[in-house]
C-alpha cells in the first residue's frame, strides 16, 4: 500500500464509512462490506466495546499482526501500543464509544542510530450493534514505509482529530492545546481537534 502524507488509506475508510451512514451518520456493523474495502483491509481491524475505554480486537488484516509481531484476534487494542501510549488510547476509546466521536490519532517511530523518525496515523470510527447501541468500530493503520515491527507509539507533538457525532459534524475543526481535557491545559498534552461551534 503507498503510504503517501496523505494516508489514503485512512481517507477510503472514512469515506466508505460516511457513505454506509448517510443521513444517520453512524452505520450498523453488518452494513460493512469488506469487498468495498478490499486495498486497505490488510491494515483494518474491527473493534467489541469490552468496558470504559477497553476494546477487543475481534477481526484485524494480516498486515497488522505483521506489524505487532503476533495475531491480534481477541486482544485489546491497548496491546498494539507502548506502555507509555496506553492510557492515551483508553481515552480516546472512551470518546470513541462513549461520544460517540471519529478519533484520528498521530504514531510515530524513532529508529536507528541516527534517531530517525517515521509517522503514521490510525482512524477508528464507530459502528452500531445489533441493539442499536455504539458497540462496535471500525479502523485502520496507516504507517510509512519502513515501519519495523513494534508497538505503536502516539506522537505527543502532533494533533489528535476528534469529531463529536452529536454535533454538527460538517462544523470546521480546530487545535486547542491541552490534551483530553481541553479547558485545563496541560504542559506536554496533545492538542485536541475538536468541533468549533
Amino acid at each position: 500500500m503507498d503510504h503517501g502524507r496523505e494516508h489514503g488509506a485512512l481517507r477510503e475508510l472514512e469515506s466508505y464509512w460516511r457513505e454506509l451512514g448517510g443521513a444517520r451518520r453512524i452505520p450498523v456493523r453488518t452494513q460493512v462490506e469488506p469487498s468495498r474495502i478490499d486495498a486497505i483491509l490488510p491494515h483494518c481491524f474491527i473493534l467489541e466495546h469490552v468496558a470504559a475505554g477497553i476494546a477487543r480486537i475481534r477481526v484485524v488484516g494480516q498486515a497488522l499482526n505483521t506489524l505487532a509481531g503476533t495475531e491480534l484476534r481477541g486482544m485489546p487494542l491497548s496491546a498494539l501500543f507502548d506502555v507509555q501510549s496506553r492510557p492515551l488510547v483508553q481515552l480516546w476509546l472512551t470518546r470513541v464509544f462513549k461520544g460517540p466521536a471519529l478519533v484520528e490519532l498521530p504514531l510515530r517511530q524513532t529508529v536507528g542510530f541516527l534517531r530517525g523518525v517515521r509517522s503514521g496515523r490510525m482512524l477508528i470510527l464507530p459502528l452500531l450493534g445489533a441493539e442499536g447501541a455504539v458497540t462496535r468500530a471500525i479502523g485502520v493503520v496507516d504507517v510509512e514505509a519502513g515501519w519495523t515491527e513494534r508497538q505503536l507509539c502516539i506522537d505527543p507533538r502532533s494533533d489528535v482529530r476528534c469529531e463529536d457525532l452529536e454535533k454538527d459534524a460538517a462544523r470546521p475543526l480546530r487545535a486547542i492545546t491541552g490534551g483530553f481535557h481541553a479547558s485545563r491545559p496541560a504542559r506536554g498534552g496533545l492538542r485536541l481537534v475538536v468541533s468549533n461551534g
